[in-house]
């Protein structure tokens, strides 16, 4: 399948100035590539539906969020650890719109998520809520993504990513050339009330199926914490 390209005037903001970097910067630093069918042009509406979306995925490194956002022809609002948000970028996160998740709550996140896929927007969440160690398996998923979809009846996006090679430190990937790929799994539609646990199950073990990675245990007493970048 050919490349996808970005829509320019889908964006406005901060968005609409880097990402032409981005994009040349994925497509030549990392080598990046889109396979599976074209989510740019007359048929987006055949592959993304419009109105509120969740775009979820395995989260390998730092330069996820970048590649799924070069590829998917809308904007994306990311939930973020704030420990995570260095405080030297704090002007770049507002810039962004990133919603700030914090480990003793996710309220007032959850809060903002609502509105924001309420007013048809996209929100991005990484549900292993962390980059997995080791690399090229599948963490235990956070209740939060089938949470926020179930009860604002959203679809999920579910991406893949791999070709990129492990880091010590998450921002080092930025700088290490790789071979990223990134693939759409499926559109996924929301739980429905009390099946939010077998809808996390099933949508981790498809999603460790087709990348061929390790799904790691069910385990008991797993603290309730909002899946985020």
């Amino acid at each position: 399948m050919r490349d996808a390209t970005i829509q320019i005037e889908r964006f406005s903001g901060v968005l609409r100035f880097i990402l032409p970097i981005l994009s040349f910067y994925v497509r030549w630093f990392h080598r990046s590539r889109w396979e599976g069918a074209p989510l740019i042009g007359d048929g987006l509406a055949n592959v993304l539906p419009s109105g509120g979306l969740i775009v979820a995925s395995n989260h390998v490194s730092g330069l996820d969020a970048v590649l799924l956002q070069v590829y998917c022809p809308r904007p994306i609002r990311w939930m973020m650890e704030r420990e995570m948000m260095i405080p030297l970028l704090n002007s770049l996160w507002r810039r962004l719109k990133i919603i700030p998740v914090e480990k003793s709550g996710g309220s007032a996140a959850l809060r903002e998520a609502f509105r924001h896929l309420a007013s048809g927007g996209v929100i991005g969440i990484f549900p292993e809520g962390q980059i997995a160690r080791p690399h090229g398996r599948i963490q235990l998923f956070h209740p939060g993504l089938a949470m926020i979809a179930g009860r604002t009846k959203t679809p999920v996006a579910v991406f893949l990513l791999d070709g990129i090679p492990p880091c010590g430190n998450p921002f080092w990937s930025l700088f290490r050339r790789s071979r990223a790929r990134v693939r759409l799994m499926a559109v996924v539609p929301p739980p429905v009330a009390g099946e939010e646990s077998a809808w996390t199950l099933k949508l981790r073990d498809q999603m460790g199926a087709a990348l061929g990675a390790k799904v790691d245990a069910e385990v008991e007493g797993r603290g309730e914490q909002i899946a985020s970048g």
